[in-house]
């Protein structure tokens, strides 16, 4: 994003210059007019050169940001990934623990029913 510099417009004067004195003012009008100039323009440079680096270091940050963002979201997803498999399995386990805890006891009621037939019957 450049700015056109500012061209400093001359001012001639219509008055001839005669002797010394007078030239040597001119010219010291001259110099510090060019110098005046010189450092505005330099100040116009400095001003766009430093508006320039700003702006890239707010593109930067909001791009930082952003990354930082779809960082998150793909960290919560994973990790919510990591948790439904989790609950799956241990849905799973439990389940399985439960129904064989119920053959177990189906199983040993069994023998109890057949233990007591079998003292019953021989008594």
């Amino acid at each position: 994003m450049k700015e056109a510099t500012m061209t400093p417009t001359k001012i001639e004067t219509s008055a001839t210059r005669h002797g010394v004195l007078p030239a040597v003012v001119h010219l010291a009008i001259d110099v510090a007019e060019k110098g005046q100039t010189t450092a505005i323009a330099v100040l116009q440079d400095a001003r766009i050169e430093l508006r320039a680096a700003i702006e890239q270091g707010i593109e930067l940050a909001e791009k930082v940001s952003a990354a930082g963002f779809r960082f998150a979201r793909k960290a919560v997803q994973r990790i919510d990934d990591a948790a439904s498999e989790t609950l799956t399995g241990a849905d799973r386990v439990l389940g399985g623990a439960v129904k064989t805890a119920r053959e177990t006891t189906n199983a040993a009621a069994q023998l109890a029913d057949t233990a007591v037939s079998g003292v019953t019957a021989s008594a």
